[in-house]
C-alpha cells in the first residue's frame, strides 16, 4: 500500500510522525510531502521545492491512500489536481488546531465538493468541539528512536551509577509557542518564585528552537508546564512524558474523558484550581522527588500507549481498512 501525506507545513510534525511509523509496517510504502519548512526543521521525507507541480502531482496519483493535512483546496488548485484521478483513493484529512477551530466547517464544505468519500481526523481531543465527525488519531512520536538519540544509554547510565552519581538540580521547563495560547503568564510567576525560593531549581524557556534542540532540552527537564488554557495537551507534553518528566497541564473534562475513554488510563497530566493551588503542588514536586516520578512513570505509560508510534501506526490502518 503506497499512502501520501501532503501538507504545507508539517504541524507538530504530524506528516512525517505518521509517515515514518506506517514505513515500518509491512508492506507499506509511506511518504511526506511537505511545501514549506520552518524554523522548527522537522525531519521530512520530501520537500516540494525539490520535486516541482508535476512530479507532486504524479506521486499523488500514484498513492493508494492520500491524507490531507487540512489544506484541502490549496492543494487541488495549487496543484491543478484532477479529482477524477483520485476518486478511487482512500483520501483523509487530518486537522491539527486552529486550522479546525476556525476554518473547519469552510475546508470541509470545499472537501464535499472536491472528494467522492473521504474520512476526517483530529490530532487532539479538544477538535472534536469543532469537527463532531471525525476520529481522534494523535499524533506519533518514536519513543525508542528519541530516547536513543536524546537519553543517555544503556551503558553509560550503569556507568554514571557506579559513582554514586546523584542529580541535585531539578530543572522545570516551558515551551511557549504562543505565550498567550499557552497562559505563560501564570507559569512564569509561579516558576519564578520557586527559582528565588529554591536554589537547586533551574528554569530553561524551550523557545523559538529547532525540534532538535527542543529534544535535547526536554531530556534534561523534571517538570514540564505545558498549557492552561487551550484545553488539551500539546506534543511536548508528549516529548516531556517520553523523559519522564511531570507535566502540568490544565484540562477540560470532555478531554479527560476521551483520553481515559480510548486509552483505559486515567489522564496522568496534574491538574490545579488556581495560581495559589498550581504553586502548592510545583512546591511539593520540589520537594518529593518520588513524587515527580511517580507523575513521570504515569505520564510515559500513558503516552507510550497513545503516542508511540506503532499504535498510532494501527490505529490509523485500522480507519483506512474500514473505509
Amino acid at each position: 500500500m503506497k499512502i501520501m501525506n501532503v501538507s504545507f507545513a508539517d504541524s507538530a510534525g504530524a506528516a512525517y510522525a505518521l509517515a515514518h511509523a506506517l514505513n515500518k509496517e509491512p508492506n507499506i510504502q509511506a511518504i511526506n510531502l511537505r511545501a514549506n519548512n520552518n524554523y522548527i526543521d522537522y525531519p521530512t521525507i520530501a520537500e516540494m521545492r525539490y520535486y516541482g507541480e508535476e512530479s507532486a502531482r504524479e506521486m499523488m496519483y500514484k498513492a493508494d491512500v492520500v491524507v490531507f493535512h487540512t489544506a484541502v483546496q490549496p492543494f487541488f488548485t495549487g496543484l491543478h489536481l484532477d479529482k477524477n484521478k483520485l476518486k478511487d483513493k482512500k483520501l483523509l484529512l487530518y486537522f491539527h488546531g486552529s486550522d479546525a477551530r476556525t476554518y473547519g466547517t469552510q475546508i470541509i464544505k470545499q472537501a464535499d465538493e472536491l472528494m467522492t468519500k473521504y474520512e476526517v481526523l483530529v490530532s487532539t481531543p479538544d477538535l472534536l468541539r469543532a469537527i463532531p465527525q471525525a476520529l481522534w488519531m494523535p499524533v506519533a512520536r518514536s519513543f525508542t528512536e528519541i530516547r536513543i538519540r536524546y537519553g543517555l544509554n544503556e551503558w553509560d547510565q550503569n556507568a554514571l551509577k557506579g559513582f554514586d552519581a546523584q542529580i541535585r538540580k531539578t530543572v522545570v521547563s516551558h515551551a511557549p509557542t504562543s505565550q498567550e495560547r499557552k497562559g505563560s503568564a501564570l507559569f512564569f510567576k509561579v516558576i519564578t518564585a520557586l527559582v528565588q525560593a529554591y536554589p537547586n531549581v533551574e528554569y530553561q524557556v524551550i523557545q523559538q528552537m529547532t525540534w532538535d534542540a527542543c529534544l535535547r532540552a526536554m531530556s534534561k527537564t523534571s517538570v514540564y508546564y505545558d498549557q492552561h488554557v487551550i484545553g488539551a495537551y500539546g506534543l511536548a507534553a508528549v516529548e516531556a512524558s517520553i523523559f519522564r518528566a511531570a507535566v502540568f497541564c490544565k484540562l477540560t473534562q470532555d478531554v479527560i474523558d476521551v483520553m481515559e475513554k480510548e486509552s483505559g488510563l486515567k489522564n496522568p497530566f496534574i491538574q490545579w484550581t488556581d495560581e495559589e493551588d498550581l504553586q502548592t503542588k510545583s512546591i511539593g514536586l520540589m520537594q518529593n522527588p518520588s513524587l515527580r516520578r511517580k507523575f513521570g512513570n504515569e505520564g510515559y505509560n500513558y503516552c507510550k500507549q497513545v503516542h508511540d508510534e506503532k499504535p498510532v501506526a494501527a490505529r490509523f490502518l485500522k480507519i483506512v481498512e474500514e473505509m
